[in-house]
């Protein structure tokens, strides 16, 4: 019995001490954002370090949630998405930084098959099909790359989040 406590009680401070790191990452996180943004987004990148095919991930703290994107040159294009599938809430590089397919014609989810217009985000194959990415918006401000949070009704971003 006396164990049991004991071990009920290591168990809830540990518990304790985790969420309050967390919520000192946050906070240190906004407050890094907050510092960084301009024209309503994040510096992510400069237009000279995306080449056509380009891949990089970031984070952005949108209203409550930390969360993990992808921005990717396509074509010249900038486009950024939530890091996670349509099918389940997992990242789609599996395989870290595998974002394309190995033509490179489309983005993939490495763990469920599901293949994503780079353009549009929208699934044409795969669990998700009919389905899209959450688009981000991208705006190219004096040669470097800002990508904001998504406009709107916020709540589904809470099952994606840190």
């Amino acid at each position: 019995m006396e164990l049991t406590l004991y071990a009920s009680a290591l168990f809830g401070s540990v518990y304790l001490v985790a969420l309050a790191v967390r919520r000192l990452r946050f906070r240190r996180d906004r407050a890094r954002m907050t510092r960084e943004a301009r024209s309503g987004g994040k510096v992510v990148a400069g237009v000279g370090q995306m080449p056509a095919g380009a891949v990089r991930k970031f984070w952005l703290i949108c209203g409550k949630h930390r969360i993990d994107c992808f921005v990717i040159n396509y074509r010249g294009q900038f486009r950024a998405y939530i890091n996670s599938c349509r099918h389940m809430v997992t990242p789609l590089d599996f395989v870290r930084y595998q974002f394309f397919t190995e033509d490179g014609s489309h983005l993939m989810c490495a763990t469920h098959g599901a293949v994503y217009e780079p353009d549009t985000g929208l699934c044409v194959e795969g669990p998700c099909k009919g389905l899209a990415l959450h688009a981000l918006p991208v705006v190219v401000d004096h040669g470097e790359i800002v990508v904001g949070c998504p406009a709107g009704d916020l709540s589904f971003l809470r099952e994606m989040a840190d």
